[in-house]
């Protein structure tokens, strides 16, 4: 239905959707506005909903302005007899309440069915929802109170809304600091349904692919195809007052299927309302918890059940609100059946959840044994080697790589023909090729020069002179040219040696930090876990001191001890300093680091470990995305979160592992 805010914004939407109109009134390209059908002669576009769309017309005979409601065409394919719909409409239409928006006309054109109304100022509480979140309670109150009253003059005739949600609440503007609430749209949708061509009234979600209804309003009945009365208003109301007290739905999947499985097993979370409004906070939660009970019987058994109640709310005493409030109360039928007791469980029920456990059984084992999907879409992943260093020995372009490497040689060879090579000239010309090959990933020749370094070097501090830079500083870069050139043990030997000569710098320094890191990650390779948890311990304490001006450092150091007690069996202490790493990143860190997503994925693995699944849950639904925007898409990574992912799922929600596991990978 239109509102303000849709008034003021119907221009726009009328020049971006010319195509959308022209199929309205006929098959030229030209926009619908200022066309003439039966008497109205079209104005402006105020909006468009998921049954029609919304213009602003003139009544040529009246001059009053009018809202012309014309159902989408795809609706309305094969309408048997026009006459019993619009019969059937105008009987709807028939209810005379002050609190149920009514059409005043419906007529037949193109065809296209276009209901008729007055033109009036008003906006929808999905609109208001949009700009406010959520509504405080007393408001909430007043507005509901309206609604179920126009509930109950509808039901009162049999007409059951059965497409209750926000936008079809209207507030009107009367210049009135009350709300005055109008519901529109009783049983239209339905009312199509049954009359298309089939015949067959769509008790369900969808009709011809095309959705009628909202499946986060539906009740339990309407999402399982069984008989529906006005006890589902009652749950659709219930699910619109606690979208309006909480700003959220109270059950969102991921697609209509998982919402509906929601609606039918689910429990709502607490609604949360602030403690400072009680006694009306926990008594809103009893009214809305009964709306939403799954089985018809629990809830409000009328509207005007739950507008009682909801008078209730702000006014009574304690006393009255124990012994006179329907929360507290059971319908009759609920009381017969406990006295039937099991004998009385239907045959048809038993048969029918029988049926649908022999199929969800035989899709999760033609799902789990069959299909595997994740083995087919992904590299394996060793979980182990979360954090190690994936080594490329395939050289760096450097610029003019050639001459200046053999402008070096020759500098190199006339030094050590002129002068000889126990001098620092001759060191530092080893050094420049030591460079130079170290950015340009020659590893091999780094490594033969460096060591040539680490001679020369030694041979000169015997000698009282000064080499181009420390002993420790010449055995990191043989380590790091080692570890690169995938020679693990010579690294281990240079990378113990050169932090053994420089003990005693407790300052952060990113050469001793870098030795660490080799040693851990080349303990960590060959499973010695003691060695390597002492190796990251030793980097977390050099780290440690400096954390607020090198945070990545530190959350690498936290991770890394995280992981390997994770894979020492401390599950106490993984979690621990994984959760230390991911709030240090959270407060300090890039959004998009690369980095993120393996943490956030190893301390959900310890979390799945420990048995807290929901909140493993969340860690790998943030880290799956994180992973799929990092510049460098780790596929294998990606394959083992999903994995993981799935697998949390089948212990909170195996609907949804379901779902996501025969879903599209990316």
């Amino acid at each position: 239905m239109p509102t303000n805010a849709n008034k003021k914004t119907g221009t726009a939407k009328n020049a971006g959707n010319t195509k959308k109109e022209a199929s309205i009134f006929g098959n030229t390209p030209e926009s619908p506005i200022g066309k003439v059908i039966g008497k109205f002669e079209i104005r402006e576009l105020l909006g468009e909903s998921s049954i029609a769309t919304l213009y602003g017309a003139l009544d040529k005979q009246t001059r009053k302005n009018v809202t012309l409601k014309v159902v989408h065409k795809n609706l309305l394919p094969t309408i048997r007899n026009q006459k019993k719909l619009e019969q059937k409409l105008r009987q709807v239409f028939a209810v005379e309440d002050p609190h149920v928006f009514s059409y005043r006309d419906v007529l037949f054109a193109d065809g296209r069915m276009v209901l008729v109304a007055s033109s009036q100022e008003f906006e929808s509480l999905e609109d208001l929802l949009s700009k406010t979140g959520h509504i405080g309670p007393e408001r909430a109150i007043g507005i509901f109170i309206n609604v179920a009253r126009a509930l109950e003059a509808c039901h009162k005739r049999d007409i059951v809304h059965r497409d209750l949600k926000p936008s079809n609440i209207l507030i009107v503007d009367d210049g009135q600091y009350q709300d005055q609430v109008k519901v529109s749209d009783f049983s239209i949708a339905k009312l199509i349904a049954d009359e298309t061509s089939d015949g067959r009234p769509d008790q369900y979600m969808t009709r011809g692919r095309e959705t009628f209804v909202s499946p986060l309003y539906l009740s339990p009945e309407q999402c399982s195809g069984k008989k529906v009365d006005a006890r589902s208003d009652i749950y659709s109301l219930g699910c619109v007052m606690y979208e309006a007290l909480t700003g959220k739905p109270p059950f969102v999947g991921k697609n209509v299927l998982e919402t509906a499985y929601k609606h039918m097993n689910d429990s709502p979370r607490p609604l949360g309302l602030d403690t400072a409004l009680e006694p009306m906070s926990t008594r809103l939660e009893e009214v809305v918890a009964k709306c939403l009970a799954k089985e018809p019987e629990l809830r409000f058994q009328s509207p005007d059940e739950l507008r009682h109640d909801l008078e209730l709310i702000s006014t009574a005493s304690e006393n009255e609100w124990t012994n006179a409030a329907y929360v507290y109360r059971q319908s009759t039928r609920v009381k017969r059946k406990r006295r039937r007791g099991a004998g009385g469980f239907p045959l048809e029920s038993a048969i029918w959840i029988s049926g649908v456990v022999l199929l969800v059984s035989l899709v999760i084992y033609w799902t789990v044994n069959i299909l595997k999907p994740e083995s087919k879409r992904y590299p394996n992943f060793d979980t182990d080697k979360i954090w190690l260093v994936a080594v490329s020995q395939k050289p760096q372009p450097v610029e003019d790589f050639g001459n200046k490497e053999e402008a070096a040689k020759v500098n190199l060879s006339s030094i050590q023909r002129d002068i000889g090579t126990d001098c620092r000239e001759y060191a530092d010309a080893i050094l420049a090729l030591v460079q130079l090959y170290h950015d340009s990933h020659h590893w091999a020749d780094a490594l033969t020069y460096s060591k040539k370094l680490v001679k020369v070097t030694e041979q000169l501090e015997k000698e009282g002179q000064e080499g181009p830079g420390q002993l420790s500083e010449c055995y990191r870069l043989v380590a790091y040219a080692a570890f690169n050139n995938g020679t693990l043990d010579e690294a281990a030997d240079a990378a113990e040696k050169s932090l053994s000569l420089a003990v005693g710098n407790q300052a952060l320094n990113n050469k001793n930090i870098q030795c660490l890191r080799i040693l851990g990650d080349i303990y960590s390779r060959k499973n010695n876990l003691p060695k390597a948890s002492d190796a990251y311990f030793r980097l977390l304490s050099l780290t440690e001191t400096e954390r607020e001006h090198a945070p990545a450092l530190y959350c690498d150091a936290s991770a890394k001890v995280g992981d390997i007690s994770r894979r020492m069996g401390r599950m106490e202490d993984a979690q621990r300093y994984y959760k230390q790493a991911i709030d240090w990143w959270r407060s300090h860190g890039a959004t998009e680091s690369p980095w993120a997503p393996r943490a956030l994925f190893g301390y959900s693995m310890v979390l799945y470990a420990q048995g807290h699944y929901k909140e493993s849950e969340e860690n790998l639904k943030e880290a799956m995305s994180l992973a799929k925007k990092a510049s460098q898409g780790d596929r294998a990574l990606q394959g083992a979160i999903r994995k993981l992912y799935i697998d949390t799922l089948y212990k909170t929600n195996w609907v949804n592992a379901l779902s996501v596991q025969l879903g599209d990978a990316d």
